[in-house]
């Protein structure tokens, strides 16, 4: 990971975990440009410190959340982004999974795998931005034409929400041939796919 190309921005509640984590980026000699503790803070060093990697807290206390920040994130920025939370419940996962971020940590985590985590998305992220269409040939799973136009949106960065849109589907539809994807690929997740798909 070139760590001169990284200027980071954590999104987090928990000041003690903040620091924490702005202390081991920097010691890894990662660029950390700002700490919002809430969205509406987010919002604005999104635009003043211009990120291009965030780490998100899914949970923000009060007001928007960052499932709302994500979506910010998704749709006006095209940012890659990283998911923590204290909550790995099916709703908060499935919630996380339909905005489609690089990679999804439950705290507590060790500092080995967030950095690992935040390594392999900038990289996907980097491979993504490089390339557009995907070779479907070369996967031994036999992918229906929908869940090859599926796996594409997914790799482009789409959300649940614009696939659904796209697609003209339910998200319900959407989310049993995502579940057909993952089984027939062998993939747990997008990060997961998205590197499966590139190699």
């Amino acid at each position: 990971m070139e760590s001169s190309e990284l200027r980071i921005l954590i999104v987090e509640d928990d000041p003690i975990i903040a620091t924490d984590i702005k202390l081991l980026l920097r010691k890894e000699g990662l660029q950390v440009v700002g700490h919002a503790k809430n969205a509406i803070r987010a919002y604005d060093l999104l635009v003043s410190t211009s990120p291009n990697f965030i780490i998100l807290d899914i949970h923000l206390g009060t007001g928007p959340t960052g499932i709302d920040v994500a979506e910010i994130i998704q749709n006006k920025y095209n940012l890659p982004y990283i998911f923590l939370t204290s909550f790995s419940d099916t709703d908060t996962l499935s919630a996380a999974q339909e905005q489609g971020p690089y990679g999804y940590l439950v705290k507590p985590f060790q500092e080995k795998t967030l950095l690992t985590t935040i390594a392999i998305a900038w990289s996907n992220y980097q491979r993504l931005a490089t390339k557009n269409e995907l070779n479907f040939d070369k996967l031994e799973a036999n992918l229906t034409t929908q869940e090859k136009a599926i796996c594409q949106l997914l790799f482009s960065g789409d959300s649940y929400k614009q696939i659904c849109e796209t697609l003209a589907i339910s998200i319900n539809t959407l989310k049993f041939h995502v579940k057909n994807i993952y089984s027939k690929l062998g993939v747990t997740g997008r990060a997961e796919l998205t590197h499966k798909l590139l190699s």
